[in-house]
């Protein structure tokens, strides 16, 4: 059995899910504490206000230990390699207006220059008024033993899956570990090209590729 299919993201997409139901997103009110008590230190809630850039609402405790600060108000992109600040702000706000789920793998570097590989998960929640949501969640592939003592200054994309949970995927195949291809289109800057390969009527985006 593929332990992948049982973290903590795949729990929280599955919580998310069943949530929403036959909807496209659940709506913000809904999400509570209670069934997120085992790793609600590792999620957080974006919000943008009509054309205003995504920022932190609210960030569980251990994100805030990985970067060092208290993460609320601060803007999402700020945390990202300035090449791919672009690349983030597209992700999430495509995310919050097509509802599509967004898997990403990334460096975090820390003030020391030490390394360690991160997923982050974006769920989106269903659109208020002027103002759009994301509940998310950041997790370490593996723990070392300097994580939270020395703070991560900035990410850099790896390789990013974007899921359309409203289409059929293949019987057996968690959902959030599958790409789709009807989904697989986001507009990045001629800088980054992310690399793909098709298995079946599936697309899997390996680790980006620079193009200098």
């Amino acid at each position: 059995m593929n332990p992948m299919r049982h973290d903590a993201t795949s729990e929280l997409f599955g919580y998310w899910n069943r949530l929403r139901g036959t909807r496209a997103a659940p709506e913000r009110k809904e999400i509570t504490p209670a069934p997120m008590r085992s790793y609600l230190a590792d999620t957080f809630i974006l919000q943008a206000s009509g054309t205003s850039e995504p920022r932190f609402r609210l960030a569980g405790t251990r994100i805030c230990s990985i970067y060092g600060r208290e993460l609320k108000g601060l803007s999402f992109a700020s945390l990202w390699h300035t090449r791919d600040k672009n690349t983030i702000s597209r992700l999430v706000k495509n995310s919050m207006t097509s509802k599509s789920v967004v898997q990403l793998n990334y460096e975090g570097r820390s003030a020391r220059g030490r390394k360690v590989l991160l997923k982050l998960l974006l769920l989106p929640l269903a659109s208020e008024a002027n103002e759009q949501h994301l509940m998310g969640m950041i997790t370490a592939i593996g723990r070392p033993f300097w994580l939270e003592s020395d703070a991560i200054v900035e990410n850099r994309i790896q390789s990013v899956s974007i899921i359309d949970p409203r289409n059929q995927v293949v019987p057996g195949i968690d959902p959030i570990h599958a790409r789709m291809e009807a989904a697989a289109s986001v507009p990045l800057p001629s800088s980054r090209t992310i690399v793909s390969r098709k298995v079946g009527h599936l697309r899997v985006f390996d680790g980006g590729k620079i193009t200098e």
